[in-house]
């Protein structure tokens, strides 16, 4: 995984919906628009705590039903089927408790995973589940093609919340070293039946890739960098490059299923998040760019 100074990840305060308010009501922001990664962020987080409240509105209720967290043979606790499920389902979201964009920078919501997330390096132990790239380049009506590239992981030591236990789903192979790489991607694929894909900023959702039946553990592949803890190598061997492109062809699919087949629930969470409201955006509640104000003398608020 990409190497991460967390010690500049910067907690807004408050509670979800103060920090969604924020976004949206503070007239001294310095910006004239907010960032679309930490305005979601914060819709994320807002959607967690009212789940109960907004996930049928949104269309997206069913996704607190389908899998569940229990000890795994494999590692630790692992997310296993409640229910027969077919190939393209999507069973459940990624909680975004940390992004980081770019350049480095880091944003979390939630005070409470300052902790764990402030030597990011030592909670990325190799097999870490926490890390995932968003977006990858395929485009949905629900992920724009100017979206901004950044990473998302979940702080595993939280409360399980209903309806975010991507970040559950175990590899069902390790990857020891660098000559292991292809016999890992093998094995990993074999073994995995689901897939973490982007449905809006900043949220990823876990997908079938086949059948599963009802108490069948759900896997995923983390991938040789994860493991190893290395950034992904610029050339392979024909053999390691024909396993990713295969790995990447199925992502790209499945990426493309979850947004035919949810479409209009897709759109509908895209809304949440960004607004914090479960009625379909219309040009008259759009909120428009604030237009750049002259600098006062002293200066507060988002940024």
């Amino acid at each position: 995984p990409r190497a991460v100074d967390a010690t500049s990840a910067r907690w807004r305060g408050g509670s979800p919906a103060r920090a969604k308010r924020r976004l949206l009501d503070d007239d001294d922001a310095k910006e004239p628009a907010v960032d679309p990664v930490q305005w979601g962020q914060a819709g994320a987080a807002l959607l967690a705590n009212e789940w109960s409240n907004v996930a049928d509105q949104i269309g997206i209720a069913e996704l607190g039903d389908l899998a569940e967290a229990r000890p795994s043979e494999i590692h630790g606790t692992g997310l296993f089927a409640t229910k027969d499920l077919e190939l393209g389902t999507l069973v459940t979201l990624y909680r975004p408790d940390l992004t980081v964009d770019d350049t480095g920078k880091a944003l979390m919501i939630d005070e409470a995973d300052a902790s764990y997330f402030q030597d990011f390096q030592m909670a990325q132990a190799p097999g870490s589940r926490q890390y995932f790239v968003f977006p990858p380049g395929v485009r949905t009506s629900a992920v724009p093609e100017d979206c901004p590239r950044f990473w998302v992981a979940a702080n595993p030591g939280k409360e399980v919340v209903t309806g975010f236990l991507g970040h559950l789903a175990n590899d069902g192979a390790s990857c020891a070293d660098d000559g292991d790489v292809e016999r890992y991607l093998a094995e990993s694929a074999e073994k995995a039946n689901a897939c973490l894909v982007p449905l809006c900023i900043p949220l990823m959702g876990l997908v079938l890739a086949e059948n599963v039946q009802k108490g069948q553990e759900l896997l995923v592949t983390y991938g040789y960098d994860a493991w190893l803890r290395t950034p992904l190598e610029t050339s392979h061997s024909k053999a390691v490059e024909d396993l990713l492109r295969k790995g990447a062809t199925q992502y790209a699919g499945l990426t493309l299923m979850a947004s035919e087949r949810y479409g209009d629930a897709l759109k509908r969470l895209s809304n949440f998040v960004r607004t914090g409201s479960t009625q379909e955006a219309t040009p008259s509640t759009i909120r428009p760019k604030r237009a750049k104000r002259k600098k006062k003398p002293t200066s507060g608020g988002f940024g």
